[in-house]
């Protein structure tokens, strides 16, 4: 007689518990490989439809997930398509303006061409930028409005987007009757939020304010309504240098920096007739041998949280304050003061620390691994250094991202999550890019890729990569002919000069996982889209594939129709459907020793080099793990 067992079937993938199935989408490297696991069997589908999709884009996009997209799935494709496109460079740029029938107020005409600011000044406007987006019943429904300054107007953009890169754009401008050019110019502008309880029925409100000490809440109704309800906050005639807004549960604040040392708090109520500062409190340069220092002022002002506010100054050894809000009001003194250097990064104890001011100040947002809680800052300085600071920790800096090649001034920062900074600076129209990889392991194309059988596993030696904002050749930007009096031309015969050799003054974004960023460099605004221009297979949520813009018309000439300045309809476009003669063929370089130039071929060459063998292998050398519209050189 024999023993034997009993005999037992494999245990497969559908037998596991969810708890283990959630453990396993964890270590996917890819969304590919999820959607292959959710098509092995009927029940896995299942799972992966209900469940792993969530886990996923948690996981892997730690802190630029949206927290309750309409569908996981989406939104998943959407973050894993950025990201192969923002490893690969692949930029598609553009100066934008007003176009199409714009309605202007106060009297809420209409015009067929915008006129950009002509003051007394030698130099051009410098825009200040603000951007949001509503997500509706689908992750493709969307709708987003985006400002901008230019001199003493305000210029507001709504989008709506239906997905395959359908767009209907409307444009509406802003001015005061009797405002001027350099007297009463914007110095800071903020978009109020429907979802902060500012319904959008009533029509977009914006916080203004001016150089001139004018700080209004204006509303820019729907419709020919003539009349523009306007909310004015007191100033008492300081000009308005900076602000920043910050929006609870049950209210929404204002902290703005008047004059050279004052911050005040405001609650924005724009039912109440005035709005008088809640809390003030005067910021004084210290005294040095009984005098205080001169030339010294407050730069800007930041929430990082509902509780705290962060000031910059300078020149000064200590140029980061930290104010406490409390339900009382603003404390007259700082709860903390922060120089930018370590103690242990002198090398004498007693070496006086350097003096330097701070720029932009930004709360670094948080993940779903860890929430910040604005503890966790950034700010940008004179001295070209970025630097990470936490209020619970004594140390000064935490970490720091510099350029080595670049040790120009920080002006603007927009950090992505905690995965990506974008840094603007004060010369060269120089955009700086830095990889933060905090918290949770993030999601990366290129890593994900080289996991598959049959790809290139080969990536870019660092990332950290420097942009420059400004045309390389006599495309986009350059262009000032043609026939007609297309969006191409219109929108970039304004551009001057000076706008290629600009500081790059402010930057938004709407989301982290929007494709757009928008940058305010003099006297233009750039928008960056975060996509290939000829990709057959772009996120059909924002642009259409390259195979809609074929055309089949026949041609007489050497360039092909879908290139053409199609005329669009006022009010209507599709960002999937580039113009030739408003793409930009910009510039960038590695942040490494033995940097290399590298620039945009035009979207013509592309498409030429795509559909050529020869020129494919002769003509334009592809820069490996890049965009195909990279190419080494200046060309």
């Amino acid at each position: 007689m024999s023993l034997s067992s009993p005999s037992q079937a494999p245990t497969s993938l559908t037998d596991l518990p969810p708890e283990l199935l959630d453990h396993i989408t964890t270590y996917l490297p890819s969304a590919q490989s999820l959607a292959s696991l959710g098509a092995a069997s009927k029940s896995l589908h299942a799972y992966v439809e209900k469940d792993a999709w969530h886990t996923f884009i948690k996981t892997h996009f730690p802190s630029i997930a949206p927290d309750a997209p309409p569908s996981y799935r989406d939104a998943t494709r959407t973050l894993a398509t950025l990201s192969k496109a923002w490893d690969r460079r692949a930029l598609v740029s553009r100066y934008i303006e007003p176009g199409g029938s714009i309605r202007t107020y106060p009297g809420g005409g209409k015009v067929d061409r915008w006129n950009r600011p002509r003051g007394q000044q030698t130099i051009g406007f410098t825009p200040h930028l603000d951007v949001y987006e509503e997500i509706g019943p689908r992750w493709q429904d969307r709708t987003e409005v985006f400002a901008f300054s230019a001199g003493a107007e305000v210029c507001v953009r709504q989008t709506q987007r239906r997905g395959s890169g359908n767009e209907n754009v409307q444009w509406a401008t802003y001015r005061p009757l009797s405002a001027s050019e350099g007297r009463d110019d914007v110095t800071t502008l903020h978009l109020l939020k429907p979802r902060d309880g500012f319904g959008a029925a009533e029509g977009q409100k914006l916080v203004i304010g001016t150089a001139n000490g004018d700080l209004r809440v204006v509303e820019l109704p729907e419709g020919e309504c003539q009349d523009v309800p306007t909310v004015y906050l007191t100033t008492q005639g300081l000009p308005v240098r900076s602000s920043s807004l910050i929006s609870t549960r049950s209210s929404t604040l204002l902290a703005a920096n008047m004059g050279d040392s004052r911050v005040c708090v405001y609650p924005i109520d724009d039912d109440a007739p005035k709005i008088a500062p809640l809390s003030s409190v005067d910021i004084r340069p210290p005294h040095v041998q009984g005098e205080r220092v001169k030339h010294q002022r407050v730069w800007s002002t930041s929430f990082l949280s509902s509780q705290h506010i962060a000031a910059g100054i300078g020149p000064s050894e200590q140029p980061l304050h930290i104010l406490s809000l409390t339900p009382s009001g603003l404390e007259k003194e700082a709860i903390r003061k922060f120089s930018l250097q370590n103690d242990l990064d002198h090398v004498d104890s007693f070496t006086k620390r350097s003096s330097s001011s701070v720029y932009p100040i930004v709360p670094l947002p948080a993940s779903s691994a860890s929430a910040t809680e604005g503890n966790v800052f950034l700010s940008g300085a004179y001295d070209g250094i970025i630097r990470l600071h936490d209020l619970r920790s004594p140390r000064e800096v935490e970490a720091s991202y510099s350029d080595p090649t670049d040790d120009s001034a920080v002006y603007s920062l927009l950090p992505r999550g905690q995965e990506t900074l974008v840094a603007g600076t004060s010369r060269h129209s120089l955009l700086k890019t830095f990889d933060l990889r905090l918290g949770a392991k993030c999601y990366s194309y290129l890593e994900a890729s080289s996991t598959l059988p049959g790809n290139d596993t080969r990536v870019p030696r660092t990332r950290d990569w420097n942009l420059f904002l400004r045309p390389t050749s006599n495309t986009g930007g350059n262009w000032r002919g043609g026939r007609g009096r297309g969006r191409g031309a219109l929108q970039n015969t304004w551009v001057s000069r000076r706008s290629h050799e600009s500081s790059v003054y402010s930057l938004a974004a709407s989301s982290h996982h929007s494709p757009y960023i928008y940058a305010g460099v003099e006297n233009a605004v750039l928008e960056l889209a975060s996509t290939a221009a000829l990709d057959q297979n772009p996120d059909s949520v924002f642009f259409a594939p390259w195979q809609a813009r074929k055309s089949t018309q026949p041609r007489h000439d050497s360039m092909p129709a879908h290139f053409e300045d199609d005329a669009r309809q006022a009010g209507s476009s599709a960002s999937g459907f580039w113009n030739e003669r408003e793409v930009l063929d910009l510039a960038m370089y590695d942040q490494t020793p033995d940097m290399k130039l590298c620039t945009q071929k035009s979207l013509w060459d592309t498409h030429r080099q795509a559909t050529s063998p020869v020129s494919r292998t002769l003509e334009f050398p592809r820069v490996e793990g890049l965009d195909q519209r990279w190419r080494v050189g200046s060309g």
